[in-house]
């Protein structure tokens, strides 16, 4: 258990993020497979109702927790698949650039407008609201696509290797990836290639005016300093280093951790030395 919560600790933003994806993914899907062996089909689109975004206003009124929770559902074994290796390619090239709480905080504010276009879309467009079915939205791929095509607009000319031999800018990737959602509109999930345009549109938007010195995502940004302690308290490092984490108080643990965190953060889990991986193991350990 100990050895899970170090790995936590170390990991990244996105790892995070293709954890918990993943964590809910087979949290669901597992018992919802051994169910299915014995009947309980029904269960499935019990859960659904429940964590999926519904089209309709008046079902959002009383399920607005859906506007969070359809992030993380995914339909199907592939569906998840390519969500999150798009996930850990763009969550690659946002790393480049910025800090993990700014991709945060881009991620689901694209999840958000990928939301409110879906809620338009359907009750808008004589598409859906001619036809009457019940519509809903499953899935991070606005999310993904806010950072994706984000870092594309932000920094049009880098240039990646699809699949390790095609090498592309990443304007025209994000050119490609849009112009695929829009042909893909009449292929049956109209809806959710909108909702794929809307983090896209985000996406687009958030990096011409991050260029313009405005981060438009930057209202989330105190989400994540939730729960983080706001210590005056000067702590001598050097001298910390040479002594026991049992030895240290619980201040002193949390500000040595919070200092190699943010190192972390700014440069990623190899720039620690040697030393301080092992410091950082031992002090998360403790707690």
């Amino acid at each position: 258990m100990n050895q899970l919560r170090f790995q936590w600790t170390v990991s990244d933003a996105v790892t995070r993020l293709i954890i918990i994806n993943v964590f809910v993914f087979l949290a669901i899907h597992i018992p919802l497979s051994l169910l299915h062996l014995f009947g309980g089909a029904g269960l499935e689109a019990s859960i659904n109702s429940y964590l999926f975004l519904p089209g309709d206003l008046v079902e959002l009124l009383m399920k607005p927790w859906t506007l969070l929770t359809h992030m993380f559902m995914h339909i199907g074994l592939l569906h998840l698949i390519f969500n999150m290796l798009t996930l850990y390619f763009a969550g690659q090239l946002f790393a480049r650039y910025f800090s993990e709480k700014r991709l945060l905080s881009l991620y689901f504010s694209g999840g958000l407008a990928g939301a409110l276009v879906f809620l338009l879309a359907v009750n808008v467009f004589p598409l859906f609201t001619r036809s009457g079915s019940v519509h809903t939205a499953a899935g991070a791929s606005a999310a993904i696509l806010s950072v994706l095509i984000g870092i594309a607009a932000f920094r049009p000319d880098d240039e990646v290797f699809l699949f390790g031999v095609i090498r592309m800018k990443l304007r025209w990737l994000a050119l490609i990836i849009i112009v695929l959602d829009v042909l893909q509109i009449r292929s049956g999930n109209a809806a959710g290639h909108l909702a794929h345009l809307g983090g896209a549109a985000w996406g687009i938007i958030w990096g011409i005016r991050l260029k313009a010195g405005s981060d438009i995502a930057a209202f989330l940004n105190p989400v994540w300093d939730i729960g983080k302690p706001k210590s005056t308290l000067k702590v001598n490092h050097r001298a910390a280093s040479i002594r026991k984490p049992s030895e240290l108080n619980t201040r002193e643990k949390q500000a040595e951790i919070d200092k190699l965190l943010d190192k972390i953060s700014r440069s990623g889990y190899d720039s620690l030395s040697k030393d301080e991986k092992q410091r950082l193991f031992e002090l998360t350990k403790e707690q």
